[in-house]
């Protein structure tokens, strides 16, 4: 078996998309949890982690098409995710 350094780096960049959309869904879920009033607070350091990796990824979504355009609802996880699908099919095309 030959490794290539793009295969790896194309593998290493598939996996960190992945953990991309693991997160993106924890934080979908937790944003629910919070806004149904459940015991998960906004203020727990792991929530706060999270928003900090995932709003990035999502705020120039919520620019472009804001929760109030939608009805209330956050699209941007969605589109994010499935632009970051995209990007790792890509990857492995290659």
């Amino acid at each position: 078996m030959v490794f290539n350094s793009q295969n790896v780096i194309g593998s290493l960049l598939a996996n960190v998309i992945e953990i991309l959309i693991i997160l993106i869904v924890i934080d979908a879920v937790v944003s629910n949890l919070i806004a149904f009033g459940n015991r998960v607070s906004s203020r727990h350091p792991a929530v706060i982690m999270l928003r900090k990796i995932v709003n990035p990824l999502c705020e120039p979504v919520r620019k472009i098409l804001p929760p109030r355009s939608t009805g209330g609802w956050d699209l941007s996880p969605m589109i994010v995710i499935v632009v970051l699908q995209l990007i790792r099919n890509m990857l492995y095309l290659h």
